[in-house]
């Protein structure tokens, strides 16, 4: 019993290391090949969450809840593009990750974990300055969470959500190279379908039905109630959101697991 604890832990010690070292390399490689990308895919975000603000401005959007149109469109927009990106990032580092699984102890899912993990720092670091700013020029009352067990909760569902996705997909664009271009179409649109420009409880009860099925519309509201006392929680699920995202990261691994046993046979 004591041996295989140790074994265990050992495992566990030099699986730390492997991703502590991959993810120092590709903050490394970031800030060096790849800055200028970094900073557009920030740059894209603040933008894509500005126009929008000042599209609704300008058609005198009826403000939903709380005190801030900004407010209220980035607390919708952030999770969808958190996503967003982080499931492409996860999918795209089992293909990067050819140049880094010759090394012992190395696999494709390592890489995975190391490049999510560095986008998930990058998003929160932009959006944390984001609210701060808010918060700052008083832009909103609301913009420091009151409840910031909802913002853990929402990271931690999010992120795995994310990163099962993004295996899921490695898997089938490995069987369908299409299969980049469509999901990369398919999540900009989900931005329409995730409860950003609207409070899903005040939907015609039709619509509201199928738009409780999105697991993001769960994150997002899940999200929103972290700043908004009074926001409504009746269609949110804590059972429903968690099963999701249980449920990608347990498939993402066996079909990574899968791919990996197809490559090495191959």
């Amino acid at each position: 019993m004591d041996t295989l604890i140790g074994n265990i832990g050992l495992g566990l010690k030099r699986q730390i290391r492997v991703i502590t070292a991959l993810t120092i390399r590709e903050v490394r490689l970031r800030n060096s090949k790849h800055a200028f990308m970094q900073l557009f895919d920030v740059l894209e975000a603040i933008v894509f969450i500005v126009i929008h603000w000042m599209i609704f401005t300008f058609l005198h959007r009826q403000l939903l809840i709380g005190d801030s149109l900004l407010l209220f469109i980035t607390t919708g927009i952030f999770p969808v593009l958190f996503f967003r990106t982080m499931s492409m990032r996860a999918a795209s580092a089992i293909e990067a990750s050819k140049n880094v699984t010759s090394i012992p102890y190395i696999e494709p899912v390592d890489y995975s974990i190391a490049r999510t993990g560095v986008e998930f720092m990058s998003f929160l670091i932009l959006f944390l300055a984001f609210f701060a700013m808010i918060a700052a020029f008083d832009l909103s009352r609301f913009a420091i969470p009151y409840k910031p067990i909802a913002v853990l909760e929402f990271l931690v569902l999010i992120t795995t959500f994310s990163f099962g996705i993004g295996l899921i997909n490695s898997f089938i664009t490995y069987l369908f190279p299409l299969w980049k271009f469509i999901y990369s179409f398919v999540s900009r649109v989900q931005i329409f379908f995730s409860a950003v420009f609207y409070i899903p409880e005040y939907m015609p009860p039709q619509l509201k039905y199928y738009v409780s099925f999105n697991p993001i519309m769960h994150y997002v509201s899940l999200f929103r109630t972290a700043f908004y006392p009074t926001y409504p929680t009746h269609l949110i699920s804590m059972t429903y959101a968690v099963s999701w995202s249980a449920g990608a990261v347990l498939i993402g691994l066996a079909l990574e697991r899968a791919l990996r046993n197809h490559r090495a046979a191959g």
